[in-house]
C-alpha cells in the first residue's frame, strides 16, 4: 500500500481509536457533542422473552432542531470501549452514536441494550463450550458426541443460542416478518467503518435479514482489529467457505490495526502508541511519522510502534528505509542509539580490512584473490562461482549492470563465504544480497560495507534454507513449505486437491520463494515492499508463508482451468510477476489476521477438511476395491478357461508321454541287458577257462610242494633216528608222509599220532614236525578262502589267485 493510501486508511481509524481510548481533550469534546445525537434504535428482545407488542406507527415528521433536542444519551445505549461484557461509558468519553435520521424510520419495540451485547458477544463472552481449539477437552467432547452443529452466544434476532447446521444455511426470517430497512452508516464512521457496514449489510441480506436492524451496533462493537473475530465467527456460524471469508475480511480489514499481533494487550498498547504519534500532527507525511516512531522507540527502548508502521510499508523517498532496515535487522541496536555513529564506523573499517586481506581490485573493478597458498585454487573457484551468479543478477536494472556494483556485490559475497565456512556460498545468496544493496545504495561510499553487515544479520535467520544439513528437518525453509501446504488445504481444499491430482504440488516453487524471500521471482520494487513486512514481522519471516499462500490463491482460476503439468508450472512460475501485487498483499494480510487470531471459534475449522479427506479416501478405497474385485474375477475366469483349454490337455498329454517313455525305457533297458550278456559271454567264458587253468596249475604246485616237504621231513627223520640208534618204524612214518601227498593235508591229531607212534623221537624232531603241521593247516585255510572267492567271481577270483 502506498504511503498516501496508508494515511487515508489510518487517519479516520486513529481518530476513532483516540476517541474510544480518551487520549486527548479534543476527542473528549467530540464525544460530548456526539452525545447530543439521537439514540440508535434498539432490537427486539430474544425469543425467550414474551412476545413484544406490534411496533407503533411512525411518528410525525419533526423539524431538525426538534429532533435533535429530543435525543438524549442514556447509559443503556452507551458503547463499551472493550468488546467483552457490557459496561457503562465514561461520562467524559461517551461512545460515538449514529446521527443519521434514517435510523428512526424503523422503530421496533425497545429492549435493553444489554440484551444486544449478550446477543452479539462472540469474543471473551462467547459460548466457548460448544467449539474449542484443536485438542481441547471441549472440542474432543463435541466430536465424541458426533454432533454436526455448532452453537454461539451470538444469537440472531429472536433466536437466542441459535443452533446452525454446518451443512446448510438458514436464510429465512425466523419471525416471518418483513425484511427491515438497512440502516445507513453513522456520521462518525471512518472510511473503513463504512466498508464494514456495507459488507455486513450485503452479508445479512443473504444470510439473516433480521440482523440488519442491529447493523450499526455490530459495526461499533467489532470495528478495528476485532473485525477479524467478527468474520471468523460469522464464517463458522453460517458455514461460509474459508476462501469466501478471506474476501469478506480482505474488503473490510483495518490495515492500521495491529492484526499481526496475537497478544491482545500488546496489540492494544501498540495501537495506542501509534495513535499518539499520529495525533501529534495529523498533516505529517508518512515518512515524518516513521521518524517519530523511530524517535519514540529510542526514548522508550521499544521498536514495537516502528515495526507496526514498517509492516505496512515504508516510504521509497530518501534513505529512511535503509535506516529502518538497519535497526530492525540488528545492525544498529535500538538500545545503543547514542553509539550508532561509532558502531557504523567500527564495522565499516572491519569489513575494509577483511576485503583488503582477501581480495585485490584494480581500476577496472576486476576482483582477484590474493591467496597464494595451497588453497589458492579452491578460492579461485569460489570467486569464479560467485562471479558467474553476480553477472546474471538483476540485469534489467542499470544499477546492477555497473562494474562498480558487480564488484561490490562480488566482494561482499566472497568475504561472507570465507568468514562463514559452515555456510559458504550457495546460489541464491546473490539475489538476497542484491535487494539489500539496492536499498542501502543511497550512501554509495558505505553501501557495500553496510550491505555486508545487514546481509550477515539476515543470513543468521534464513541460512537454514541454503544448507543441505537442514534439508530433511522441519526447520527453516522446509518448515515454511509445509506451513504453506497445510494452509492451502485449510483455505482452499479444492485447489490443493487439484494440484495433488495433477501431480504438481507447488513445493518446487515454494522452496525458492521461501529461500530467497521472493528476491528472485518478484520485481525489485515489489520485493522491497514485501521485505518491509518480512523484516518488521513480529514473528520474523512467518509472513513469507502467508504471502506464498496468497500468491497461489491469486492465480486460482488459471490453475483450476488446466490439468496439464507444464501449464500449471508455467502459471506458478510467472505468478510473482504477473499477479496483482496489491491483491496478493491484501490477501496475505488477511490470512495473517486470521492465523494470528487467538480467540474462538477455530477458523478455518479443520473438521470439514478432515471429513472431506476421509470421505475421499473412503470413496477411493471403495473404488479401488471394486476395481480389484473386478480384475480378480476376470483373472479367475481367464485362469479357469486357460486351465480347461490349455493346461489340462497338456498335463494329460505329458502324463501319457511320460508313461510311454517309462515303458520304452524299461524295454530298452531289458534289451540292453540281454545284449550285454550276449556280447560279454565269450569274454566271460574265456575268463572262466583262464581261472580254471590257473586253479589247476596252483593245485599241482601245492601237491608238489607238499610231497617235497614230506620227503625232506622223512629223510631228516631217518637220519636223526640212525644217528641216535633208536628203534622205530621209519617206513611207517615215511608211508604216512607220502600218503599225504595224494590228498588234503591231514589234521594235526594224525600228525601227532604218527609222531607218537615212533616213541623214540627227540624234542627237536617233534618241534619241526609241529611247525610243519601248523604250516599245512594255514595253507589249507588259504586254499579254502581262494576257492570261495573264485566261486563268487570267477574272473576276479581267478585273476587274484593266479600266483599262490
Amino acid at each position: 500500500m502506498a504511503a498516501q493510501d496508508f494515511l487515508d486508511d489510518s487517519d479516520a481509524f486513529f481518530d476513532q481509536l483516540l476517541s474510544d481510548a480518551g487520549i486527548s481533550s479534543s476527542t473528549a469534546a467530540a464525544g460530548t457533542s456526539a452525545a447530543t445525537t439521537p439514540a440508535p434504535q434498539q432490537a427486539t428482545p430474544p425469543a425467550a422473552a414474551p412476545a413484544p407488542p406490534p411496533p407503533p406507527p411512525p411518528p410525525a415528521p419533526q423539524a431538525p432542531d426538534a429532533a435533535k433536542a429530543a435525543a438524549t444519551p442514556t447509559a443503556a445505549t452507551a458503547k463499551p470501549s472493550t468488546p467483552v461484557a457490557p459496561a457503562k461509558a465514561s461520562p467524559a468519553h461517551p461512545a460515538p452514536i449514529s446521527t443519521d435520521k434514517k435510523d428512526t424510520d424503523f422503530k421496533p419495540p425497545p429492549r435493553p441494550a444489554t440484551a444486544i451485547e449478550e446477543e452479539y458477544a462472540m469474543l471473551a463472552g462467547g459460548d466457548a463450550q460448544s467449539i474449542g481449539r484443536t485438542g481441547s477437552p471441549d472440542g474432543a467432547k463435541a466430536e465424541a458426541m458426533g454432533k454436526n452443529t455448532v452453537m454461539f452466544s451470538m444469537a440472531d434476532e429472536g433466536d437466542a443460542h441459535l443452533e446452525v447446521d454446518t451443512h446448510g444455511v438458514e436464510q429465512r426470517s425466523p419471525s416471518g416478518s418483513q425484511i427491515p430497512e438497512i440502516p445507513p452508516p453513522a456520521e462518525d464512521y471512518s472510511t473503513q467503518d463504512v466498508k464494514l457496514h456495507e459488507a455486513l449489510a450485503t452479508f445479512y441480506l443473504q444470510h439473516r435479514p433480521d440482523n440488519l436492524r442491529n447493523l450499526n451496533t455490530i459495526v461499533r462493537k467489532y470495528r478495528g482489529r476485532h473485525a477479524t473475530q467478527l468474520w471468523a465467527s460469522l464464517a463458522v456460524k453460517y458455514d461460509i467457505p474459508p476462501r469466501e471469508a478471506l474476501d469478506l475480511l480482505g474488503s473490510t480489514l483495518y490495515r492500521s490495526s495491529a492484526y499481526e499481533y496475537d497478544d491482545g494487550d500488546k496489540a492494544e498498547s501498540l495501537e495506542q502508541a501509534v495513535a499518539k504519534i499520529h495525533e501529534e500532527d495529523k498533516t505529517a507525511t508518512h515518512s515524518k511519522k516513521i521518524e517519530r516512531a523511530l524517535n519514540w522507540g529510542v526514548e522508550a527502548g521499544d521498536d514495537g510502534p516502528l515495526r507496526l508502521m514498517a509492516f505496512r510499508g515504508l516510504s521509497d523517498e530518501g534513505t529512511q528505509r535503509a535506516q529502518v532496515w538497519k535497526v530492525l535487522l540488528g545492525y544498529l541496536p535500538m538500545a545503543r542509539y547514542s553509539e550508532w555513529g561509532a558502531l557504523q564506523g567500527e564495522k565499516r573499517a572491519l569489513y575494509a580490512s577483511y576485503k583488503q586481506e582477501m581480495l585485490s581490485i584494480d581500476e577496472q573493478q576486476e576482483v582477484t584473490v590474493k591467496e597464494a597458498g595451497p588453497r589458492a585454487t579452491e578460492y579461485q573457484e569460489l570467486l569464479q562461482e560467485i562471479r558467474n551468479d553476480v553477472d546474471r543478477t538483476r540485469r534489467d536494472f542499470e544499477y546492477f549492470r555497473k562494474p562498480a556494483t558487480r564488484g561490490a556485490l562480488l566482494s561482499l559475497l566472497y568475504v561472507y563465504a570465507r568468514l562463514n565456512p559452515g555456510v559458504k556460498y550457495v546460489q541464491g545468496m546473490n539475489e538476497v544480497a542484491a535487494v539489500v544493496l539496492w536499498v542501502l545504495s543511497g550512501d554509495p561510499e558505505c553501501a557495500e560495507a553496510d550491505t555486508f553487515w545487514c546481509f550477515s544479520e539476515l543470513m543468521v535467520e534464513v541460512k537454514e534454507g541454503f544448507m543441505q544439513a537442514f534439508d530433511d528437518t522441519g526447520e527453516g525453509v522446509h518448515g515454511m513449505v509445509r506451513g504453506v501446504m497445510h494452509l492451502l488445504r485449510m483455505y482452499d481444499y479444492e485447489l490443493a486437491r487439484h494440484l495433488q491430482k495433477c501431480e504438481l504440488p507447488p513445493v518446487v516453487f515454494l522452496v525458492r520463494w521461501c529461500t530467497v524471500l521472493f528476491a528472485q521471482d518478484a520485481s525489485l520494487p515489489d520485493a522491497v515492499r514485501l521485505w518491509d513486512s518480512f523484516i518488521a514481522d513480529p514473528r520474523r519471516f512467518e509472513f513469507v508463508i502467508h504471502v506464498a499462500l496468497a500468491l497461489i490463491m491469486s492465480v486460482r482460476d488459471r490453475l483450476m482451468a488446466t490439468d496439464k503439468q507444464f501449464e500449471l508450472a508455467e502459471v506458478l512460475q510467472a505468478a510473482p510477476r504477473e499477479a496483482d501485487f496489491e491483491d496478493v498483499l491484501r490477501k496475505a494480510c488477511t490470512i495473517c489476521a486470521f492465523e494470528r487470531r487467538s480467540s474462538i471459534p477455530v477458523f478455518p475449522a479443520p473438521k470439514s477438511h478432515v471429513m472431506e479427506e476421509i470421505s475421499e479416501w473412503a470413496e477411493n478405497a471403495a473404488r479401488t476395491a471394486q476395481i480389484a474385485a473386478a480384475r480378480a474375477s476376470i483373472r479367475a475366469s481367464a485362469m479357469t478357461r486357460t486351465l480347461e483349454e490349455s493346461i489340462a490337455p497338456v498335463v494329460v498329454e505329458r502324463v501319457g508321454q511320460a508313461g510311454d517313455a517309462v515303458a520304452i525305457a524299461a524295454s530298452e533297458g531289458a534289451m540292453k541287458v540281454q545284449h550285454w550278456l550276449e556280447e560279454t559271454a565269450p569274454a566271460r567264458r574265456e575268463a572262466l577257462g583262464q581261472a580254471q587253468t590257473h586253479l589247476s596249475s596252483w593245485w599241482d604246485t601245492v601237491k608238489a610242494t607238499s610231497a617235497a616237504a614230506s620227503q625232506r621231513l622223512a629223510e631228516e627223520y631217518r637220519e636223526r633216528s640212525a644217528a641216535s640208534g633208536a628203534g622205530g618204524h621209519p617206513a611207517s612214518a615215511a608211508a604216512t608222509a607220502a600218503s599225504s601227498t595224494s590228498g588234503p593235508a591231514p589234521p594235526a591229531s594224525h600228525a601227532g599220532a604218527g609222531a607218537g607212534d615212533g616213541g623214540s623221537h627227540d624234542g627237536d624232531g617233534k618241534s619241526r614236525f609241529a611247525n610243519l603241521s601248523g604250516a599245512a593247516t594255514s595253507f589249507w585255510a588259504r586254499t579254502t578262502a581262494a576257492a570261495a572267492a573264485f566261486a563268487a567271481d570267477p574272473v576276479a577270483g581267478g585273476a587274484g589267485t593266479a600266483s599262490p
